[in-house]
């Protein structure tokens, strides 16, 4: 089979994959999947969970030798799609667009992506040798002896550096995102848990309307994504909003077609929280990280 007939069967494997979400329950199966590999795009999180529902960690035979592990004899590695990258020179465009000048253009080289290719990679079931240089994987903070406050606490200061967040009284709703102010809004009443969640909702929103600034979208779209963003989230931090978290989008979702149209977005909001978080000086979210491979 040529590399193209590869990628093509590797594009029809997923859009079966996403045929087979026909319930809110299996969008909550494949977002828990999903939050063990928030790092990978979502169509190839797709084709590890419809190759391996049980992988928990995955990486390229080179990678895990670097760890000092070994690929197991016999072990199948599951296809994913990789970018070919390719160097191109465009030209610069000029700092003060209203101004022309009879001059010869300035090139800068840039990155673009020339097509994919098929690669594989290994999940850590696959592997046996050393585990010294292992990553963390996280299992939950609590593990560590935090509580619920402890971690809102933590989550409370890194993402107040990127948004004004403030807790508020009297209100119905547990918690809101300004579009004009750029204000999150918490109510103070909650318990931690439930703020843990609310403060992650309402960050996906912050990030999904910077991202699709589009106004047609639907509002059951929007709070689709940010729900299951959150849970996502909640779910790389060992929390489980599941309880909430179900009832909230059956609440939303009108249509299982709009879970396929929402996918994409949720995957790089995710990542981009989940990120930001491992990213931070703070200690206790150091082990969200993946190792590069």
């Amino acid at each position: 089979m040529s590399n193209a007939d590869k990628i093509k069967a590797a594009l029809e494997r997923i859009e079966e994959g996403l045929a087979t979400i026909n319930t809110d329950e299996d969008w909550l199966s494949f977002l828990r999947f999903q939050s063990l590999f928030y790092q990978y795009s979502f169509g190839n999180t797709m084709m590890i969970f419809l190759q391996n529902p049980e992988a928990t960690y995955v990486m390229g035979y080179k990678a895990w030798n670097k760890l000092g592990r070994y690929v197991k004899r016999g072990s199948k590695g599951l296809a994913i799609l990789a970018p070919c990258i390719k160097k191109v020179e465009v030209f610069k465009e000029p700092e003060n667009k209203s101004e022309y000048h009879d001059k010869e253009g300035e090139k800068e080289t840039k990155q673009v992506i020339a097509g994919f290719r098929i690669t594989y990679v290994y999940d850590i079931a696959d592997t046996d040798g050393l585990d010294e240089m292992l990553p963390v994987l996280v299992k939950g903070l609590s593990d560590d002896g935090d509580t619920e406050k402890e971690i809102y606490d933590r989550l409370y200061s890194v993402l107040s550096k990127e948004f004004t967040i403030q807790e508020v009284s009297g209100t119905a709703s547990k918690g809101s995102y300004n579009l004009e102010s750029k204000i999150i809004s918490i109510r103070s009443d909650l318990k931690y848990l439930q703020r843990i969640k609310t403060l992650l909702h309402e960050t996906a929103h912050a990030y999904d309307f910077e991202m699709n600034p589009d106004e047609n979208i639907p509002r059951n779209r929007r709070e689709l994504i940010a729900e299951s963003v959150a849970f996502c989230v909640s779910m790389r931090l060992g929390l489980d909003t599941s309880s909430y978290s179900m009832s909230y989008i059956q609440s939303w979702l009108k249509d299982k077609e709009e879970l396929k149209i929402i996918a994409d977005t949720v995957q790089k909001v995710s990542y981009r929280i989940i990120t930001m978080l491992a990213e931070s000086n703070d200690s206790a979210f150091n082990n969200l990280r993946e190792s590069e491979e």
